[in-house]
């Protein structure tokens, strides 16, 4: 059964779409940081990289460690709106510089600091794109985790500030910086595998229920106003707060947009695949049990385009494997299959009989990537440029609208937009905040 009234629903998409001609007139709000004027300092390759971690309670300790670890590089702030998430991140900095970092709670004053070089941000999806297009307004280079936007119009503003202010933005898909995974893809482009026909991301990662919990107070140290930004007002509720975020449409996307936009990524990558595809379908629920979850545990997407298909599937219950793969990806072609089987491991079954074939493995390091690309000022030493992360994650979210919809959608890819299709157009951006908006210009 679905989380959300279809009925209630489809009224509320009639109202967004007459909304979103009246976003399209707005610019960027006064809350934001000033353009970077021509002071402002670009690291080299022999500087000392200056970055501020924004989000540290989850994914954003990786950020401070990794960074950590690496030379050349100085966490100088740390940045979150909750302080009583801090303690970790703040203890893994001092005991690598030999000091505390700044702590500042509003990421708007880590834009208006001219120490800070770079950001690395970690926030809920809900605040990717703002803070990652304030951040390339204010002179800052990005690492902005996946998926990169909330919608898929936010991306493409991403890709523009990240342009139009020459700015190195690498998006948090590790994946590309793997060893494994780059020999994968090679293998795929030899044409050993013949030709590829069909693509399948998996993401069959448990996901047990959230419950039910009542609204309540803020907690004393938390900045609601602030974690709030872009999304509506709505009071503060401890289920749609840390991580459990992730299961609101206000907030995140799902498992698609979790886990599932690395798979996304690699399916896309494999497939060899830059544009928008021609249609997609979705269907699936929230299923197992009764929670304040809105978000599918169980979904189906599949997409079309003119030479092969890309299906994708979240299964957030007890279920089996596929060639070993549960989080990750299957490649189909006339000569034989590809699984990955995890971020760095694929191999292959060739030929009728699946005979073994080729196979590999590897890590790597995409903080190293994207700080190389930065000292550099090249953003073609990316791995995976915001653009990437962009398409990455509009295959994402093009899913979720078709499941929120639950018909197929034909897409014009030259517009990123549907074909005569006023309510599914309307749920590619949303409804902004003030002062926490995303431009329709950068």
């Amino acid at each position: 059964m679905r989380p959300v009234d279809r009925r209630q629903f489809l009224q509320s998409t009639a109202a967004v779409a007459s909304a979103v001609a009246a976003f399209q007139s707005r610019t960027a709000s006064a809350g934001g940081a000033a353009a970077p004027d021509k002071e402002t300092k670009r690291a080299g390759a022999n500087d000392t990289l200056r970055v501020a971690v924004i989000g540290v309670r989850g994914r954003g300790k990786d950020h401070v460690s990794s960074l950590c670890n690496l030379d050349g590089v100085r966490v100088t702030t740390i940045c979150d709106v909750d302080r009583n998430v801090i303690g970790p991140a703040m203890k893994t900095v001092a005991a690598r510089n030999g000091s505390e970092p700044k702590y500042v709670q509003d990421l708007r004053r880590v834009f208006d600091d001219k120490d800070v070089d770079a950001v690395s941000i970690a926030t809920p999806n809900h605040w990717h794109a703002l803070a990652t297009i304030w951040a390339c307004q204010a002179g800052k280079d990005v690492y902005v985790e996946k998926p990169v936007s909330h919608n898929p119009t936010e991306g493409r503003r991403m890709v523009e500030a990240a342009r139009k202010y020459n700015r190195v933005v690498q998006t948090g898909t590790q994946s590309r910086s793997h060893k494994g995974m780059k020999e994968a893809i090679e293998f795929l482009r030899s044409g050993k595998l013949g030709k590829v026909y069909m693509a399948k991301g998996l993401c069959y990662k448990p996901r047990g229920s959230i419950g039910h919990k009542v609204d309540g107070p803020v907690p004393e140290g938390v900045d609601y106003n602030l974690w709030l930004g872009p999304a509506p007002e709505k009071p503060f509720n401890p289920n749609r707060f840390h991580y459990n975020w992730h299961w609101f449409w206000d907030y995140g996307n799902g498992d698609l947009g979790n886990q599932g936009i690395h798979q996304m990524d690699l399916a896309r990558w494999g497939l060899g695949k830059k544009e928008y595809p021609k249609t997609v379908m979705a269907s699936g629920g929230r299923y197992g049990y009764s929670d304040d979850g809105q978000t599918p545990n169980t979904e189906l997407v599949a997409f079309e385009f003119d030479d092969c298909e890309l299906q994708f599937e979240v299964r957030g219950l007890l279920t089996n494997d596929e060639m070993k793969v549960k989080i990750g990806d299957i490649f189909y072609g006339t000569e034989g299959v590809l699984a990955m089987t995890s971020y760095q491991d694929w191999y292959t079954l060739m030929g009728p009989k699946g005979e073994p074939g080729p196979k590999g493995s590897g890590g790597g390091n995409h903080f190293a990537n994207w700080v190389e690309a930065v000292k550099a000022r090249d953003p073609k030493r990316l791995h995976a440029d915001i653009e990437e992360g962009h398409y990455s994650s509009a295959y994402c979210h093009l899913g979720n609208i078709a499941y929120r919809l639950g018909r197929k959608l034909h897409i014009n890819p030259t517009t990123e937009s549907f074909v005569n299709d006023s309510e599914a157009d309307a749920l590619l951006t949303r409804e902004y905040r003030a002062p926490f908006v995303v431009p329709a210009k950068v």
